[in-house]
């Protein structure tokens, strides 16, 4: 391949790289039709589209209880999904998110006194670290972390388009967490209807107090590891 030929190639790669780039950009832009995890997962495809790392966690922040919650990240990590948390401040996501300002460490980031390990994410060995807060008008909503095995020199230039990116999408991803916060409080609000029906026909059909009512769908949930709304369901189709 000449020089000629060469140079066409690279900025043939370069504009169909920044069409997928815009394409996915658009598509977060108009979330309507995303639920929470497809929003997640389209947002992870970007950024590494940006910057192309090995690994990209997103925390999303809790409100009710004061801190960023592990929602989505490139590698599964199905069990840690929801489970793993930090507040303000804790840990370089934590740091990140309570300055409102990005860490960049290029090697040994483990190393840093502000670092927080958890023993089930094996990035946390990782090298390379980048955690960049995601903010609007309430402060900071969420964190995304970049993480490189090995050694990796974050340039300016994907620093500041990440940071535009993160400025565009903010709106729409302040917004699809509130639609999941909704919906869980739609869902809980459900099961909640579903026991109390299910008290009352048992209140009723064997004469007990709520109290032993409740204990009793309580007791079965636990013995067959299933849900509350789960076993009240099952009520309802027996004796509803």
């Amino acid at each position: 391949m000449g020089k000629t030929q060469r140079a066409r190639y690279n900025i043939y790669m370069k504009q169909d790289s920044l069409f997928k780039i815009i394409t996915l950009l658009s598509d977060l832009v108009v979330f309507d039709t995303f639920d929470f995890e497809v929003f997640l997962k389209k947002l992870i495809k970007l950024i590494i589209q940006l910057i192309p790392v090995e690994s990209c966690f997103i925390y999303c922040y809790d409100s009710s209880k004061n801190e960023f919650i592990l929602a989505a990240s490139k590698k599964p990590h199905k069990s840690e999904l929801g489970k793993i948390t930090l507040k303000k401040g804790e840990g370089l996501t934590g740091w990140a998110a309570e300055n409102k300002k990005p860490v960049i460490i290029s090697e040994k980031a483990y190393s840093d006194k502000r670092f927080k390990t958890f023993p089930e994410l094996p990035e946390d060995k990782y090298e390379a670290f980048l955690s960049m807060p995601i903010i609007d008008k309430s402060g900071s909503i969420g964190v995304i972390n970049l993480q490189n095995k090995e050694k990796f020199v974050f340039k300016k230039e994907q620093i500041e388009i990440l940071e535009a990116v993160v400025k565009i999408v903010s709106s729409a991803f302040a917004q699809i967490v509130l639609q999941k916060k909704v919906g869980e409080l739609e869902i809980k609000l459900q099961e909640r209807k579903l026991v109390e029906k299910a008290k009352g026909i048992l209140m009723k059909k064997d004469n007990m107090t709520e109290q032993r009512a409740y204990a009793l769908i309580r007791q079965e949930a636990m013995k067959k590891r299933k849900s509350l709304s789960e076993i009240a369901q099952a009520i309802l189709l027996v004796w509803g």
